[in-house]
């Protein structure tokens, strides 16, 4: 696209000293339709974006996804040395499911978005700390204070 200065031009050129497209597309060195395309042109504000169309993750495993989801699910109750990786789900596809052709990248960029998904509430967490006057949490190791103006070396 032009700049608005350029465009400016363009349409003085036409509209105002009268000159026609092919001379305006040869002093300015470009290309008559561009000229044409300025000319014609109503509306010089930018489209409004289209609105992304809901893209389906992962199509062609669809037909997979609830055993892959069920799997993970059960793999909640397993302990974690017991549960499925990438490499496990879609070796278990393979094995189990007869018609499978869908690629080892496909089951594992689903895995990892749906591992993440099930098993991320597990680790969150944490213990508010309580400081009471007087109290104070240390790390192990030495500190020098004073104590009633005496130094002590802990």
């Amino acid at each position: 696209m032009l700049t608005m200065d350029k465009i400016h031009d363009i349409r003085l050129r036409f509209f105002v000293k009268g000159e026609n497209i092919s001379q305006i597309a040869n002093e300015l060195k470009l290309d008559w339709k561009t000229i044409q395309k300025y000319v014609d042109m109503t509306d010089f504000n930018e489209p409004a974006p289209k609105p992304a169309l809901e893209q389906r993750f992962c199509p062609k495993l669809d037909p997979y996804k609830p055993i892959i989801d069920k799997w993970l699910e059960e793999d909640k109750q397993a302990p974690r040395k017991q549960r499925h990786t990438a490499t496990r789900v879609f070796k278990r596809l393979k094995k189990e499911v007869g018609d499978f052709d869908c690629s080892y990248r496909t089951v594992a960029s689903y895995y990892t978005v749906k591992h993440r998904e099930l098993f991320s509430n597990a680790r969150s967490g944490f213990l508010p700390l309580d400081h009471h006057p007087g109290e104070a949490q240390v790390d192990f190791g030495t500190a020098d204070f004073y104590e009633n103006g005496t130094r002590i070396t802990g």
